[in-house]
């Protein structure tokens, strides 16, 4: 969920080609988040923000909303075209978003935040908090500092199948300050490492903010 004109919109845009990106399951963190809320209207909406493989759009229509799904790839968006022809698409460029105020109950931005510069990022959360209910929520996850998966130079990640794309890490107050207009939030961390790498950490924040 980048500008369609950002430098690794190409690694993207090839990434969701590869078997590898079409994953079915959700995150069970998210799962669990959700979990814990209920919607706050009576035909709640749900915008799942950078779609990727459309692995969410499911878990949403399970818990109760209209699905609406978003991204800057134009082969993520036909991807979940073909597998959830009952969510609304969009592909999106840069904020501000072609989406009304106060226009969703939910919002799930997972794993998304952290492929933008900060100060774009800080704009696509300005705009999905202007989207957002009063009372709506937003779950998210952001890689955290320490992860070493990725493999990141300089803002550049490193790993053959996402070569090209960008990246930046965030530590705790770095989330704190991104979630200051909310009303309120609850931050959670994840470390693991991949199956037979030992020496590797995959490390991200994860949170539940209310408007």
């Amino acid at each position: 969920m980048k500008p369609a004109d950002h430098p690794s919109k190409e690694a993207w845009e090839t990434h969701y080609t590869r078997p590898k990106a079409k994953l079915s399951y959700p995150d069970e963190n998210l799962v669990r988040m959700l979990s814990r809320i209920s919607p706050s209207s009576s035909n709640p909406k749900a915008l799942d923000f950078g779609t990727g493989s459309g692995r969410h759009c499911i878990l949403l229509k399970d818990f109760g909303y209209e699905v609406s799904a978003a991204d800057y790839s134009e082969n993520s968006i036909q991807n979940v075209k073909d597998s959830y022809p009952w969510a609304k698409t969009f592909l999106l460029n840069s904020p501000p978003y072609p989406f009304s105020d106060d226009d969703f109950d939910l919002i799930v931005s997972w794993g998304v935040l952290h492929y933008n510069s900060p100060d774009l990022a800080k704009s696509m959360l300005d705009d999905t908090f202007r989207i957002l209910k009063k009372g709506g929520y937003l779950a998210a996850s952001v890689r955290a500092e320490g992860d070493t998966h990725l493999k990141a130079e300089k803002g550049k990640i490193g790993t053959t199948d996402l070569a090209g794309g960008s990246t930046w890490f965030y530590s705790k107050e770095n989330i704190q300050d991104l979630l200051q207009n909310f009303s309120s939030f609850e931050l959670g961390y994840t470390e693991r490492t991949p199956l037979g790498k030992l020496d590797e950490r995959i490390c991200h924040w994860i949170f539940l903010a209310k408007k």
